[in-house]
């Protein structure tokens, strides 16, 4: 079996663009995958159609060579390196198990549950009371775990601006000075989630790296009280010894990952026990290959793995097989609202389904979902989801 040609679609996926991507053989057997990169859609995808063309004439069963070749190949690294060959990745481990006729964690060394936790999200609305029955409507549809953005640096937010404005700038630096009041305020939002939901709900917080040592450490003092399960992100992602300062003097779980690219990103960050929940992205930083190398690194240090993964059918599917066959696996990210659901059906037949907050695992073939290539074209690249305009 050898690789005949990589093709790819670009498609807007509500506030980002995905793009889709499909590898195929000379035996009739393809494997497809999903990435997207907001901000930086073209560059990826100019990336995805150089690597492919690497790919073709090779044989695809042979997937952890073709990662190392892509990656070092390349000379120079980084995240949308990385991204690209996520891409294929995922893609090449999907042609596999199909063309096997089996699920692509049976390749993974098989299943270690039979059901893969995942969290949503609620918007860091304009008050602690809106955002508190925003994170009640969640658990009323039997989610048990829910994570927001920063309140007071987030309201509503698309890849495009904020559609409500936040009361601190998209732009202003860890290092700027913050308003007096804005750790107070941020406790209030979670005192109110927390009696809305009561104590068992998992509550999470995403910080984007906007602030420094000394106030996130604040930050992690003003929130203790609440019993959150991690707070991600909550210092700039390029230094591990920021973080691991902050894991230090925290008692709530300190996360981080969801930027690392390839293997070798994540190894500062776990020599140094700068956190204690991994979040490495399987679109992100590699694909399937690259994201087992990290979490079974992780494991040997005692750490869990809490997926980074906002995005759509194809991605979720190839990080959740993955999730289902890690001994440190603990929850996985989702996107799972109902502005985002319309296009998990819009573009993939057998989108992976979630119940109660769990997704099921399956014996369907490869990662599960097809790609509707017809409702992708109809659905094109939209410029203004790359012109930024958020942190």
């Amino acid at each position: 079996m050898k690789v005949t040609g990589v093709r790819q679609w670009i498609a807007e996926f509500g506030y980002y663009n995905a793009i889709y991507v499909q590898v195929e053989t000379d035996d009739g057997v393809v494997g497809q995958a999903e990435v997207a990169m907001r901000r930086r859609t073209r560059t990826v995808a100019a990336l995805i159609e150089e690597l492919g063309e690497y790919l073709v004439g090779e044989d695809p069963t042979r997937i952890e060579a073709h990662f190392e070749r892509m990656y070092r190949d390349s000379f120079l690294g980084g995240t949308l390196l990385t991204i690209g060959i996520a891409a294929l990745d995922m893609a090449l481990w999907d042609l596999n198990a199909r063309s096997l006729g089996v699920p692509v964690h049976r390749l993974l060394g098989g299943k270690f549950r039979d059901a893969v936790p995942v969290y949503t999200h609620a918007r860091a609305t304009e008050s602690p009371e809106t955002f508190a029955a925003e994170v009640k409507d969640r658990v009323d549809k039997g989610f048990t775990a829910v994570k927001t953005t920063l309140p007071g640096f987030y309201s509503q937010v698309t890849s495009v601006h904020h559609k409500v404005p936040a009361s601190i700038p998209a732009r202003t630096t860890e290092t700027e000075l913050l308003p007096t009041s804005i750790w107070q305020r941020v406790g209030e939002y979670f005192q109110a989630a927390r009696e809305a939901v009561g104590p068992d709900v998992h509550l999470m917080l995403d910080c984007h790296g906007r602030l420094n040592v000394a106030n996130a450490v604040r930050l992690c003092e003003e929130l203790a009280p609440y019993q959150l399960t991690f707070i991600e992100e909550p210092t700039p992602p390029e230094r591990p010894d920021w973080l691991a300062e902050v894991t230090r003097r925290s008692t709530t779980p300190i996360a981080s990952g969801e930027r690392w690219a390839g293997p070798y990103g994540s190894a500062p960050f776990l020599e140094q026990h700068a956190l204690s929940i991994v979040q490495p992205d399987v679109a992100f930083c590699g694909g399937i290959t690259a994201a087992k190398r990290i979490a079974t690194v992780a494991e040997t240090h005692g750490i869990s793995v809490a997926f980074h993964n906002p995005f759509g059918p194809l991605t979720s599917a190839a990080t959740w097989h993955l999730a289902a066959t890690l001994p440190n696996f603990m929850i996985s990210e989702s996107m799972l609202t109902p502005a985002q659901l319309k296009f998990w059906d819009r573009y993939a037949e057998n989108p992976p389904k979630v119940e109660n907050g769990m997704w099921q695992v399956t014996d369907d073939p490869g990662l599960g979902p097809r790609l509707r290539i017809d409702e992708i074209v109809r659905h094109p690249f939209r410029p203004e989801y790359d012109r930024g305009g958020t942190r």
